[in-house]
């Protein structure tokens, strides 16, 4: 019998087992990467970084996942299932080793973008397990329903995970829970698989383009690095990002021409000659843009409000149930033959009705349990855009090249991401100082109400035990940081009615860019959603 005949799992294992161990070694992959996209202000306090150095390392593991895709293609299918998923579980172990006993910023650094690699290699295993086996369009909508679903989770869960954990134990105590975590997954793997299955036929790694997935590396970090640190250099002002961009553009200029005459290129560019392709990537782009406005909502929690992480729990579980019940529905419209683009539509006024939420109700003061509306919303908008812009993407591909469509348009929501990023750091700057500079007009030394403010507060802490040296001192601290609440709360409404606006004129193009309502699903067997 060929190698890659023999069945991956052994004879003895039920089905249902099977299919619940690739999905746990999924979650166990994807949720290092959420562990730290939820902990930014641990790990600036445990690492002493700054909130650029953490946003970094978020994409330094993003742009290690994207690049290491395209070149996984090929690395899958020289080396034994097994020994290839063990490789990324004991990558992953090790790096959480390194990262439980040491507080090196650039070891660390280094532990990311390995991270990234075993994660996109993980993956890799898990999708090649179940996408070529599907048979029928019907089983491959429901599976990459059932994959996004898990992936779109896992960033509540991992919030659940740091916020019972970090209330007990340090930071990099989250490192040895996810090794705990890890240890059975891989016992598992030891002995429910075959070790010499494979899920393709051997093919030797000849004319693998190992020079274009340097460069293609290269890329990704350069553009994360460039878009994370701009607005701190002062973007095209500073010699080094005037530098990284042009070494950025040689770089890109190289990777082009080398793609475009390769037999067998890493990354095949002729996709982007097809209209509803190039749409379809600039709708996740544009969708990982509006994505990542979340984060907004939970350090409103947090910072303005003051909310105990454990008490935003209720929040995360309510996340869960509004993306997996929005994403199975969703998933009926697609299989009853709804218009793709009509459903994408939809999903982006349902966020919209989460940023008119939330504009009306973010102030300074406010309950945990009003924002499980707004979180539910955003949630059912991300669970009925993603499915339908993913399979809009992957049906308008031609035949022959549509697998690296995946490739693509994972590097189109990892750039839609670090543009968030950027995005995030000017608008917040900009909408910071708006906001202080109407504070600041309205609260001045001749302004009777401030006096009176002051007095109120030194009262208040008066009656509560302080007295009138220490009241005076505490009220002025006091009134600081009511007036830091009302500007951050200010530049999060104000930061909002920008992203509404921008909503606003992206659902107006797609209604009005013909022909593109009308496309059917047509998913290949080859085609992986990454």
């Amino acid at each position: 019998m060929q190698l890659h005949h023999i069945p991956i799992f052994k004879e003895w294992l039920p089905e249902w087992l099977a299919r619940t161990i690739i999905f746990a070694i999924l979650l166990t992959s994807a949720i290092g990467f959420a562990l730290y996209a939820n902990n930014p202000e641990s790990i600036r306090g445990y690492y002493g970084v700054e909130p650029t150095d953490v946003q970094f390392s978020i994409v330094l593991m993003y742009g290690s996942i994207a690049s290491f895709l395209a070149l996984d293609f090929r690395t899958v299918k020289y080396f034994t299932t097994r020994k290839y998923l063990l490789a990324g579980l004991f990558l992953n172990a090790i790096c959480y080793v390194i990262c439980f006993y040491t507080k090196n910023w650039t070891l660390f650094l280094i532990c990311r973008f390995a991270l990234g690699i075993s994660c996109a290699l993980i993956t890799s295993i898990v999708l090649n397990l179940i996408f070529p086996r599907l048979p029928s369009n019907r089983a491959r909508v429901i599976a990459y329903t059932i994959f996004y679903a898990g992936l779109q989770i896992i960033s509540p869960l991992c919030g659940i995970y740091s916020s019972v954990l970090l209330h007990y134990f340090d930071f990099n105590f989250l490192f040895l829970g996810l090794l705990i975590l890890l240890v059975p997954i891989i016992f598992i793997v030891l002995f429910t698989m075959n070790s010499k299955s494979r899920i393709h036929k051997r093919i030797p790694l000849y004319d693998v383009d190992f020079t274009g997935y340097i460069f293609y590396t290269l890329i990704c970090l350069l553009v994360g690095y460039i878009l994370v640190y701009g607005q701190q250099f002062n973007w095209m002002e500073s010699p080094l990002i005037r530098t990284l961009s042009a070494i950025t553009v040689i770089i890109l200029f190289l990777f082009v021409i080398r793609e475009l005459t390769l037999k067998r290129p890493l990354v095949e560019l002729r996709l982007l000659k097809t209209r509803n392709v190039v749409l379809g990537l600039l709708i996740l782009f544009v969708f990982y843009i509006f994505k990542s406005t979340s984060g907004f909502t939970y350090g409103y929690l947090e910072h303005i409000l003051g909310v105990d992480p454990l008490h935003t729990i209720p929040i995360w579980i309510a996340s869960i149930l509004a993306t997996v019940i929005s994403m199975f529905i969703t998933s009926r419209f697609v299989l009853n033959g709804f218009s793709l683009i009509k459903i994408v539509i939809t999903g982006f006024m349902i966020m919209g009705m989460f940023y008119i939420y939330m504009l009306y109700f973010i102030s300074d003061t406010g309950e945990t349990n009003d924002f499980i509306i707004p979180i539910c919303l955003f949630s059912i908008a991300t669970g009925v855009i993603f499915v339908p812009a993913v399979i809009f993407t992957f049906s308008e591909a031609p035949p022959k090249i549509a697998f690296n469509t995946s490739i693509i348009g994972m590097f189109s929501r990892f750039v839609g991401f670090c543009v968030t990023i950027a995005i995030n750091n000017y608008v917040q700057l900009y909408t910071a100082a708006t906001a202080h500079e109407k504070v600041r007009e309205s609260i001045t030394e001749i302004n009777p109400q401030l006096d009176l403010t002051l007095q109120n507060i030194q009262n208040s802490l008066i009656i509560q035990g302080s007295d009138a040296v220490s009241g005076n001192n505490t009220s002025d601290k006091y009134l600081s940081g009511l007036i830091h609440k009302q500007i951050l709360s200010h530049s999060i409404r104000d930061y909002y009615d920008l992203m509404l606006v921008a909503l606003v004129i992206v659902i107006m193009i797609l209604i009005l860019v013909p022909d593109i309502h009308h496309v059917i699903v047509r998913l290949r067997r080859r085609i992986l959603p990454y």
